[in-house]
């Protein structure tokens, strides 16, 4: 049911009576190409349950849906998608969640860095002397290249200014190597959970997705090189470093084991770094790529989790061999990020020390601000304190977490199910609360979900775990 409660997201948020606003919403995921003709959607009773609406609710959507002709009922069948209903090019289901909140609402399910006055005025004096030529840069600033490749020369990973493309965002950066590597029908090698702009960009691909489980260490290398020979990858994709969401760190010697594994391999391997760069304590590990620089490793990095997601400034460091097919592929895109902004980016990460502590002592008192009123409200919430990065993997006494998002929107509270982050099948009781909401709000965020938490427990059917 992880689909249904991502496609039904904010089924709420139209006009009218419930069944109404139901019956919109699927209305809106059939024109939009998300439900495929005669697809069925789910039985009466268990979107009921799903949603926590009466059956009687449902049925009257199904009902409207019927008479306008958008889908079809029969005894005994169910309901479908009409054939001959009007619908737009097909397009996936993303997990990415992309509503925005309300201003009532308090939101779990973007984690990005909020600016403060401070850094705003920042920006804007710096931004003054980011007008100062007119050229297209396809890949980006030379200046910003130049002083990433000699922070990963500097951090271990001998690098050259060429093996630097500058991209929007770490986004852009995993779209453009998906593109190059994966052709429909191709296996892509991911964590399992992982990070959900991933799971989308390889799906679009066409790329048939397997798992790797990640544990207490991240994912084991001798797991992923089984499924690697199991299965024979075009691309993999791995978070080595406060992964996201389980926020787990891989040891140094599994580290150099996959380093190895990966050159015999000889597989295209995406490195996420975005949240390498938010440690609370201790040294920043080395990369993976570090134990090998001639690992066919493509580094992935943003500043969108250091400083700020309006910056749209990321990058990948490439292999020599990858270089030519990348840089076609980054000039067809857009000739070329924004002067502007790779400005400013090259501005901050002069400084990146600084830079790095200043997000370090923003970040880390709200995560034990986080921890310690789920710990007092939510008691049998369980979850591992993280040493970095910006989310709790939270696990819930329930095998309905999906079920209990919806719940929680009538608290006003937004969040993503943990279920939606997996390559194939997943316990539906995590969800992933990042700690990047103002701290000021966590006291009224956990007092929602307590409530929220109190009143789903009463439901029937929703029988605890614990």
């Amino acid at each position: 049911m992880v689909r249904w409660a991502t496609l039904l997201t904010d089924w709420q948020s139209g006009q009218g009576a419930l069944y109404m606003r139901l019956a919109q919403a699927f209305r809106r995921n059939i024109e939009q190409g998300a439900l495929a003709p005669a697809e069925q959607l789910p039985a009466e009773r268990v979107l009921a349950e799903l949603l926590g609406l009466s059956r009687s609710t449902v049925v009257a959507a199904y009902e409207q849906l019927a008479a306008d002709q958008w889908v079809t009922r029969r005894r005994g069948s169910g309901t479908h998608v009409s054939a001959a209903a009007p619908r737009k090019t097909s397009v996936l289901t993303l997990r990415t969640p992309l509503q925005s909140a309300s201003a009532s609402e308090l939101d779990f399910t973007i984690a990005v860095p909020l600016l403060d006055d401070c850094q705003r005025t920042w920006l804007k004096n710096a931004a003054q002397d980011g007008f100062q030529e007119s050229l297209y840069h396809p890949l980006g600033l030379p200046e910003l290249r130049a002083l990433l490749a000699e922070q990963y020369t500097h951090g271990g990973l001998p690098t050259t200014p060429e093996q630097v493309i500058i991209t929007s965002g770490a986004q852009q950066a995993i779209s453009l190597v998906a593109a190059t590597f994966l052709h429909r029908g191709d296996t892509a090698l991911l964590e399992t959970p992982t990070y959900f702009g991933a799971i989308d960009v390889f799906r679009a691909a066409g790329a048939r997705l397997v798992g790797v489980a990640v544990g207490e260490q991240g994912v084991s290398p001798g797991d992923f090189t089984r499924l690697a020979r199991q299965h024979m990858p075009r691309l993999a994709f791995l978070t080595p470093t406060f992964q996201n969401p389980t926020g787990t760190v891989m040891p140094p010697a599994a580290r150099q084991r996959l380093a190895h594994a990966l050159t015999e391999l000889n597989l295209p391997t995406i490195e996420d770094e975005t949240l390498a760069e938010l440690p609370f304590e201790g040294q920043t590990l080395p990369r993976v790529a570090s134990f090998n620089p001639a690992a066919p490793i493509i580094n992935v990095g943003s500043l969108t989790k250091l400083y700020w997601a309006g910056l749209r400034v990321g990058w990948m460091r490439v292999p020599h061999s990858y270089r030519p097919a990348l840089v076609q592929a980054k000039t067809l895109a857009d000739f070329g990020g924004s002067v502007l902004t790779q400005y400013l980016g090259l501005q901050l990460l002069q400084n990146l020390p600084s830079l790095r502590e200043r997000r370090r002592a923003s970040i880390q008192p709200a995560r034990d601000l986080l921890a310690a009123l789920l710990r007092e409200q939510l008691p049998d919430w369980t979850f591992t304190l993280p040493g970095g990065g910006q989310y709790l993997w939270v696990k819930l006494p329930t095998p309905h977490a999906s079920s209990f998002t919806h719940h929680a929107a009538r608290y006003g509270v937004r969040l993503f199910p943990g279920a939606s982050m997996s390559v194939g099948e997943l316990p539906d009781s995590f969800l992933r609360l990042p700690f990047t909401l103002p701290p000021e709000q966590l006291p009224e965020a956990v007092r929602r979900l307590k409530a929220a938490w109190n009143d789903f427990g009463q439901r029937p059917g929703q029988e605890r775990l614990a």
